[in-house]
């Protein structure tokens, strides 16, 4: 292989571009870059050089190669370079390789949101670990080979290029061009003022010929370069060809000119390469076609396992393999010089004998008890006649293949299928492990089918209650319900159901029947289904959940919320961490309802750290509710921010409706037309169809509604209001669900004259009032009450019961309420305090929409305001930054990383990344390090 300096000639501009990209994000301003060119070009070359320079400059260097075989295993590429595969030997690593491998996913119903590319919490574990090396001292990253790359580590890629601004870090890949390649997609949409492209071109004549001259100790003559022009400036090619030129005796050199003296053709660079390998011996050749044959993971012992040789004799045969350049060790892995070498070799093996190698490998690896996906990556490749070790070894690897990748499993499972005879007992547990594979992809519909299919097996029933389970999970997250109770119906009530079981799918049929807003019959069954639990903790978590959402909705209050707490108990004895999580959140969600806020935030606290872990759903639920209670808590800025955070997740996770109803309820409060438009048409165009999401339908309707009355068409809200009030919406249950409707009902029902359905929502909210424990709920009674009955002090109530819980913005539109009928009554004094004690409010949420509003209401009745505060447009410099903004502002001057920043204060990392992007952002800065340097400036000066 040809020397870096040889590579480099005509590279200058390029180095010199990638020697200030190291020190620019050497001096804190990270940055990112790509190395774009055809095979032979020098792109792995100029890597090295970079590598050099930053290592040299006393970065932390990393780096890796996607390999072409790894393309189906998620992150292999990001994992390798960052040393989180395998068995990595540091707390931190493995800590990131345990999340990578999916344990705690195994059988959660699409934990990753249909490909490996959605696997969150694997991209949150890598991303916080590339954060936590950053914290410590500048890192370089340098991926190869990015063409092959997995579509998982494509987005831990993506996500790094986003935040790379905030981060002391080098992200430098190389990959050749093919528009249909993922990474090139990636590039090419990103936005270069912050990301650079190098497009390495052919040589010049000068620098090819200096190529030459340099690898042949002359200036090429006449027919030396008539040969030459065939590697159309690849200077890989130049070299491969002076260097079969130079072993074969060909050149000569006479007055400073070399000249070829070959009659042979211009030959191709494959042929080149060829040639370079007949030079070796034939155990040296052999041992090269193994490691072609192993790829990038393959390490001496590997090699001499599958050789069939002792390590000693291994060594010598690599050692001359490094000689001719041919290998190198990256740690403790051989790897080739040069991707198109090991494909020469690859390609040269006849079919029969790469299936037979495969086949070897598999077997050596999987007896050596290396990863299950290193195993399965050599059967996928072999030829499918090893039926027998196929699927044993399938029956014994299939949950840990499942876990880390469950589309090569679905391949395998389907090859081992169709090996095996229609009566072979063994089918039935395989369609299993095959539905559990598409569970976890989120394929529902197709796991669904395959359980059904797998009951019919032979030998089924040893599998029956887990793959009805399987059938009805699948049905209830694909959002039906109705097809997940017949079958769970159909369970319990079957006859030799083991009690455990059927008690099982009768807490499960509770929750169906709460999904389809069968109230009544949900709490009759989930109640029968806790008196029949016993001590089964899981089980008792799930009939719980189900009797404490139904009275929930009946009357949000203490003996709610009790059964909740006793759910949220039972489920720390379950067996998966996804029912623990479920049901956090779901108690979260309860203190936000109740205004039990420390309470709410305590829970979100306690679970973040295992929403990351666990991924799926939970991690935009997690988000959405951090947001919600943000909002109603008056700190819309963190809202948004966890609305940011959350939205990536989302779209994979039928959640974006929700995240993004949020902030149009934000954006048409501001007055921000324009975004309020954009997130209600992201609403309109997305599809959530999961049960979770179900639950949050109010808020697209809200905002709806709400952008309706800032565009004068207060008779749409006013319609699309009393019909989701009678009706429902979706799958939620009308009146009761919909409470929180009403203040808005008695509003629009009056100004349009009908004060008859004004006095029906009031008594619903009366009567909701009456059975809650939430402050919120009895100030909704009060300024219904006071709406309908034109009494301000009933309105004054209904603020101070608005205070209390907090809910600002409720608050401040009971005050404006006041304001109005106390000017109506001739008292503008009161009406002007009211009004500007309102505005406050409004000023300090930026809620200029309502400001207005206020305003012009109190203007029509000859009230202005008093005195004037200050304008709520503040965007931009340090009195635009929230208080939790300023908190990780001093965690980032402190020295801390993002995932320090988030245990320090118990929220996600993505939510602190979000807030650092915020901060530079508002402050117009470009780095961490200018911001630390900002902090300490102004503390200087408070001080």
């Amino acid at each position: 292989m040809e020397s870096r300096v040889s590579a480099l000639l005509g590279r200058e501009a390029e180095t010199a571009e990638v020697r200030r990209l190291v020190e620019a994000a050497l001096a804190g301003a990270g940055q990112s870059a790509f190395v774009i060119g055809e095979a032979g070009l020098g792109k792995t070359s100029m890597l090295e050089e970079g590598m050099t320079t930053a290592q040299r400059l006393g970065m932390r260097t990393l780096s890796g190669a996607a390999q072409e075989r790894e393309q189906q295993l998620p992150f292999a590429a990001i994992a390798s370079c960052l040393g989180a595969d395998e068995t990595p030997t540091d707390g931190l690593r493995s800590r990131v390789a345990e999340i990578v491998q999916g344990h705690e996913r195994f059988g959660m119903p699409g934990a990753m949101g249909g490909g490996g590319e959605a696997d969150f919490a694997g991209v949150e574990a890598l991303l916080g670990l590339v954060e936590d090396l950053c914290a410590h001292e500048p890192v370089a990253l340098f991926l190869d080979d990015l063409q092959w790359a997995d579509p998982a580590s494509l987005e831990v890629v993506r996500r790094l290029m986003r935040s790379v601004h905030q981060l002391p870090l080098l992200l430098v890949g190389a990959y050749r061009p093919d528009h249909l390649c993922g990474v090139d997609l990636l590039v090419r949409g990103a936005a270069l003022g912050r990301h650079t492209v190098l497009q390495l071109a052919p040589l010049s004549p000068f620098a090819a010929s200096a190529l030459l001259a340099e690898r042949c100790g002359g200036a090429p003559g006449q027919r030396l370069w008539a040969m030459a022009q065939g590697a159309a400036g690849n200077p890989m090619y130049l070299s491969e060809l002076a260097a079969a030129l130079l072993r074969e005796k060909a050149i000569e050199v006479h007055d400073g000119v070399a000249e070829s003296h070959s009659d042979l053709p211009t030959p191709s660079l494959n042929a080149l390469i060829t040639h370079r390998l007949r030079h070796l011996r034939d155990d040296v050749l052999q041992a090269l076609r193994v490691a072609a044959v192993l790829g990038a993971g393959c390490t001496v012992t590997d090699l001499a396992a599958v050789l069939d040789r002792p390590a000693h004799e291994v060594l010598g045969i690599v050692a001359e393999a490094e000689g001719a350049d041919i290998l190198c060790e990256v740690g403790n892995h051989l790897v080739f010089r040069h991707a198109l070498v090991r494909q020469a070799l690859y390609e040269a093996l006849p079919g029969s004998t790469r299936a037979m190698l495969h086949f070897r490998t598999a077997e050596v690896l999987a007896a050596a008890g290396a990863a299950p996906e290193r195993v399965a990556g050599h059967l996928l490749a072999q030829a499918p006649e090893a039926g027998a070790f196929l699927t044993s070894w399938l029956m014994h690897s299939a949950t840990a293949l499942n876990s880390r990748a469950p589309a090569m499993l679905i391949q395998l499972t389907d090859r081992a299928l169709a090996l095996m005879g229609p009566d072979d007992p063994l089918r039935g547990g395989l369609q299993r492990h095959r539905a559990l594979a598409q569970l976890s992809l989120g394929a529902l519909a197709d796991a669904e089918e395959t359980a059904r299919c797998a009951l019919l097996e032979p030998g089924a029933a040893e599998w029956e209650w887990a793959l009805r389970w399987i059938v009805a999970q699948a049905a209830f997250c694909r959002g039906r319900p109705d097809l997940a109770l017949a079958e769970a119906q159909a369970v319990y009530r079957s006859e030799g159901v083991p009690p455990t079981e059927a008690t099982r799918f009768r807490a499960f049929s509770a929750a169906c029947l709460f999904a389809l807003g069968k109230l009544p019959e949900a709490e009759a069954v989930a109640e029968a289904a806790r008196r029949a639990a016993c001590d089964d903790g899981p089980t008792l978590a799930h009939a719980l959940h189900v009797l404490s959402a139904t009275q929930f909705v009946e009357a949000p209050a203490t003996e709610a919320l009790e059964l909740a707490l006793q759910a949220a108990r039972f489920a720390a004895r379950s067996y998966h961490p996804a029912q623990r999580i479920w049901l956090q959140l779901s108690l979260a969600n309860s203190y936000i309802e109740l205004d039990r806020g420390q309470d709410a935030q305590r829970t979100l606290a306690s679970v973040h750290q295992a929403t990351e872990r666990t991924g799926g759903i939970f991690l935009p639920w997690y988000h959405l509710s951090s947001a919600l209670l943000a909002f109603h808590t008056g700190r819309w800025d963190d809202a948004l921010t966890e609305v940011e955070a959350g939205l990536d997740p989302g779209e994979h996770f039928s959640m974006t409706r929700a995240l993004r109803s949020v902030a149009a309820l934000i954006a048409v409060h501001r007055g921000q037309r324009t975004a309020a438009s954009a997130h209600l048409t992201a609403v309109a165009a997305a599809s959530d169809t999961g049960t979770v999401a179900w639950f949050y339908e109010n808020l697209p309707l809200c905002a709806r509604a709400l952008a309706d009355e800032a565009h004068g068409e207060s008779e749409h809200a006013y319609s699309r209001l009393a019909h989701a009030f009678d009706h429902g919406i979706g799958h939620l249950p009308s009146r009761r669900i919909l409470g929180h409707l009403t203040p808005d009902l008695v509003r629009l029902a009056l100004s349009h004259g009908d004060p008859t359905e004004a006095q029906r929502y009031t008594a619903a909210a009366r009567a909701r009032g009456d059975h809650s424990a939430g402050p919120h709920h009895l100030g909704d009674a009060y300024r219904c009450q006071g709406l309908l009955d034109q009494d301000p002090d009933l309105l004054l109530e209904a603020a101070r019961c608005y205070h209390e819980a907090p809910r600002p913005l409720n608050e401040a539109h009971a005050l404006t309420d006041a304001a109005e009928l106390l000017a109506g009554r001739r008292n503008p004094a009161q009406a002007r305090a009211l009004l500007d004690q309102a505005l406050e409010i409004y000023t300090r949420l930026g809620a200029d929409w309502d400001a207005a509003h206020a305003t012009s209401r109190l203007r029509a009745v000859a009230v202005h305001r008093g005195v004037r505060g200050a304008r709520s447009g503040c965007r931009h410099g340090w009195d635009a930054l929230t208080d939790t903004e300023r908190i990780v502002a001093s965690h980032v001057a402190g020295g801390h990383s993002n995932p320090e920043i988030a245990t320090l204060m118990c929220i996600s990392r993505r939510t602190v990344s979000t807030h650092v992007s915020r901060i530079l952002q508002k402050l117009a800065i470009t780095s961490r390090v200018d911001l630390a340097a900002e902090f300490i400036r102004r503390t200087s000066q408070a001080g």
